[in-house]
């Protein structure tokens, strides 16, 4: 306490005793801080002039002038408690603002139609009832709003058509699926109704149809799947999410869109999945072939297992393998994955160029069906027409015996030779047309009905491919459409907002402060931003009010890069304002700047301040945003140590020393010194308390410098 009294004391005299110091004097004290700071550290050039100052009014009062040192200005060095300060010079802000911006878009700005006041402060219960404090013009924006509105109800129009002709070619699709699937089934009936169920399955277990068509299927399921993917499928079904509990395989297991593949078809099936389609699924995921001479499933129907050579490369034949299996070695054009015409492979017709039917025109071979009805019909013909030949055979036997003995004439026996010819003709003729059905016809009928039967097969497989491309097309428009109305009804959104935020209202109590023009943009262009006012253009992100909370405020100085290691968060601070000097505050740092600012390193780069924020204690209504106020940060407080003016200390080959006054002779002596401040620094050794120092050395006293 008793030394704050002496430095108010002090304090009051700097005036007029600064005045009585002549101008070389001055210039010489300057030139000797500066000197002793740069030697200390080089980080500190920078010491204030008013450090100078306030030591040589120090030394001018409590030093005493000794008589036989002519001219010197002496300091009697103390002991005592000894404050570490950290003095500078900032601005009042508040801690907390809200900043308001034009959030408005568009590069050509909006126009303000009203504006409160500046200087109006808003009150919490302006906050409650939400009162406006800027409002912009909307015209524009009411007609884009009209404009936006009738581009959405058009894309909304589109994307319900185009829904429409999706659910319609899913319709379409399957009932062109289940005509081909039709088809198959019934080519394959006609098959089996000429040779035969037994002799079919054994045909078709041989060529493999069912097994390639099941691998067909998952190419295509899979093929499918990236359709789906690829154009945006947004259409899925869930009414047969309970059906799925019911499935013999985990359905959530499986890839989503495999997931939506299979519940769009237990959907269109009533809810379950088709049967054909689900044991193909199975029996491809099961490999292996069923039990020898068993019978196999039918297209649509319970579908064969892929048989464990059909995955693995055969010699002489192409490799044809799995969707899970390595692509096959041939580079072959007729691939079964790659083609509709997934029987006409080189692997397929190796083994059907082979197929011989005639082995099967056999009556006791063939089963019940049209080629058997027809063989045993040939096969009765041509008993019949030998017995009537061998009943021609017997009459003419007799005949030829009756002539001879002249019971008939020549002419009768002439006819019944004609009729043994017929019946031989007749004979050899049924013989060649069972031989020509044998060689010729059944073979030719058997190979029409698997033809048939490929061609059925082939046509299914060719349809399910135009479904997955008639699909994916429609989904494309669709999930086009559907994105098109949505990126509408986001712009109408959009439109909506920029109208609501043209009425700008209170968030939080606070003085009313217009925004000003960016200074760094000021700085580097010629033009700068219209002042705010009403009718004035505002552009986007560009302030408009500033509402300070004046609830807290803070002090915002730069300290510089010689002080700054110094300062840390926490520290104690003493505040005065200039505009109201006998206002004594206090606060505390809340936040000094890791990296030096660049604000101001354009116009002097070699400056480096770190800036730091104080908060003042308290509330005080009577502080303004603006205001100048100069801050005393403690640093340190140190108890029972002797110190001088940081004056007094100069440097002496690379040694810091001090002039005494000694028998009117001025020593120079060594000492080692502590912590320092703006005004006084800590010796540690080499000085004692009560001894007088030289402010300056003898060659820069007084008298010298003044040139008397």
């Amino acid at each position: 306490m008793s030394q704050d009294k002496t430095s108010a004391v002090e304090n009051s005299a700097i005036s007029q005793l600064w005045g009585k110091i002549p101008e070389p004097v001055r210039t010489n004290i300057i030139e000797q801080q500066a000197r002793f700071l740069a030697a200390k550290k080089s980080t500190q050039y920078a010491i204030s002039s008013s450090v100078v100052v306030f030591f040589v009014l120090l030394l001018s009062i409590g030093g005493n002038s000794d008589d036989t040192v002519t001219g010197s200005i002496t300091f009697e060095a103390r002991r005592g408690n000894l404050d570490i300060t950290v003095l500078e010079g900032g601005s009042l802000e508040a801690l907390q603002s809200q900043e308001i911006r034009s959030r408005i878009k568009g590069r050509e700005g909006v126009k303000i139609l009203s504006i409160v006041e500046e200087g109006y402060r808003v009150t919490p219960a302006d906050v409650i009832a939400g009162k406006i404090l800027v409002e912009l013009d909307t015209s524009q924006l009411i007609d884009e709003q009209l404009n936006q509105e009738i581009a959405v109800e058009t894309a909304e129009a589109s994307y319900i058509e185009r829904k429409a002709e999706y659910e319609i070619q899913l319709n379409q699709n399957m009932t062109d699926l289940n005509d081909a699937r039709q088809d198959m089934r019934f080519a394959k009936l006609d098959f089996e109704k000429f040779l035969g169920g037994d002799i079919v399955t054994e045909i078709v277990q041989q060529l493999e149809i069912e097994e390639r068509l099941a691998r067909a299927e998952q190419a295509d399921f899979e093929a499918a799947q990236l359709a789906d993917s690829l154009a945006g499928e947004t259409v899925k079904s869930t009414d047969s999410d309970s059906a799925a509990a019911e499935l013999p395989f985990d359905l959530d297991s499986m890839p989503p869109q495999m997931q939506d593949r299979i519940r769009q078809a237990m959907a269109d099936n009533g809810g379950t999945l088709p049967a054909d389609m689900l044991q193909r699924m199975q029996n491809f995921g099961q490999g292996g072939q069923g039990g020898p001479g068993g019978r196999r499933g039918r297209p649509g129907g319970d579908a064969p297992r892929p048989t464990a050579e059909a995955d693995a490369p055969v010699e002489g034949k192409s490799q044809t393998l799995s969707p899970r299996a390595a692509a096959p070695a041939s580079t072959s054009s007729r691939t079964l994955d790659a083609e509709p015409n997934l029987l006409m492979d080189d692997s397929y017709m190796g083994v059907r160029d082979k197929l011989d039917f005639t082995q099967y025109a056999d009556i006791d071979m063939l089963e019940d069906g049209e080629a058997k009805q027809q063989l045993r019909s040939l096969q009765d013909d041509l008993q019949v027409a030998q017995e009537e030949l061998l009943l021609s055979l017997s009459r003419i036997a007799g005949q030829r015996r009756l002539e001879a003995r002249g019971f008939i004439t020549p002419t009768e026996l002439e006819a019944e030779e004609l009729n043994l010819n017929k019946a031989n003709n007749k004979m050899e003729q049924e013989e060649t047309s069972l031989k020509l059905y044998i060689q010729y016809t059944f073979p030719k009928d058997a190979e029409e009905k698997l033809s048939d039967y490929e061609n059925a097969v082939m046509s299914y497989q060719r349809q399910v491919k135009e479904n997955i491309a008639e699909k994916a097309q429609e989904a494309a428009r669709y999930s086009s459409a559907e994105r098109k109305f949505n990126l509408e009804r986001v712009k109408l959104a959009d439109v909506n907002e920029q109208i609501e935020l043209a009425t700008i209202t209170a968030q939080r109590p606070g003085l009313v402060v217009y925004g000003a023009a960016d200074q760094n943009s000021m700085r580097f262009r010629s033009n700068s931003q219209e002042a705010i006012q009403e009718g004035a253009t505002v552009r986007e992100r560009q302030s408009i009010l500033t509402i300070p909370d004046m609830r807290e405020m803070a002090v915002k100085v730069n300290i510089h890069e010689s002080a700054v290691q110094r300062v840390a968060v926490g520290q104690l601070v003493k505040v005065s304002v200039d505009a109201f000097p006998d206002e004594q505050l206090t606060g505390v740092v809340i936040k000094v700047a890791v990296v030096a600012d660049s604000a101001n390193s354009f116009m002097n780069p070699d400056l480096k301040v770190y800036p730091t924020t104080i908060k003042i204690d308290g509330t005080h209504d009577w502080l303004r945003p603006g205001m100048s106020a100069e801050i005393d940060i403690l640093v340190r407080s140190l108890e029972d140590v002797v110190y001088v003016p940081i004056q007094a200390v100069t440097y002496y080959d690379d040694k810091r020393v001090v002039y005494v006054s000694s028998r009117g002779r001025a020593e120079r002596r060594e000492i080692e010194v502590g912590t320092f401040s703006d005004s006084y620094i800590e010796i540690l050794s080499g000085l004692e308390a009560g001894e007088e120092v030289l402010l300056l050395p003898p060659q820069q006293s007084l008298r010298d410098a003044s040139g008397a």
